[in-house]
C-alpha cells in the first residue's frame, strides 16, 4: 500500500492538534472548538468535532507505526524452484 505524503497544511493541523492536547492538556471538543473559533476548516470546508480530532490523532500515529515497523522494513527473502516455461 502506498501513502502519499501528507501536504504542509496536514503536517501543520496535526502539529497544532497534537500541541493543544498533549501539553495544553485541551480536550478533544475544546480543540475543536478553538479550531473552529478561528475559522480554521477540514479539508472538505467543514468544521472540526472532536471525532474529526480523534481521527486526526489516530490515523496519524497508525500511519507513522505503519512506515516505522512495515512499509521501511527489510525482508530477506530467497526464491526457490523458480522455474519459467
Amino acid at each position: 500500500m502506498y501513502l502519499r505524503p501528507y501536504s504542509e497544511r496536514q503536517e501543520k493541523l496535526h502539529r497544532i492538534i497534537k500541541k493543544l492536547h498533549e501539553e495544553r492538556h485541551m480536550s478533544l471538543k475544546g480543540i475543536a472548538d478553538k479550531l473552529n473559533i478561528l475559522g480554521i476548516k477540514t479539508h472538505r470546508e467543514k468544521s472540526f468535532s472532536s471525532g474529526s480530532i480523534h481521527s486526526i490523532l489516530k490515523r496519524k500515529k497508525e500511519r507513522d507505526k505503519w512506515i516505522e515497523e512495515i512499509r521501511d522494513k527489510v525482508l530477506p527473502f530467497r526464491i526457490l524452484n523458480f522455474k519459467l516455461f
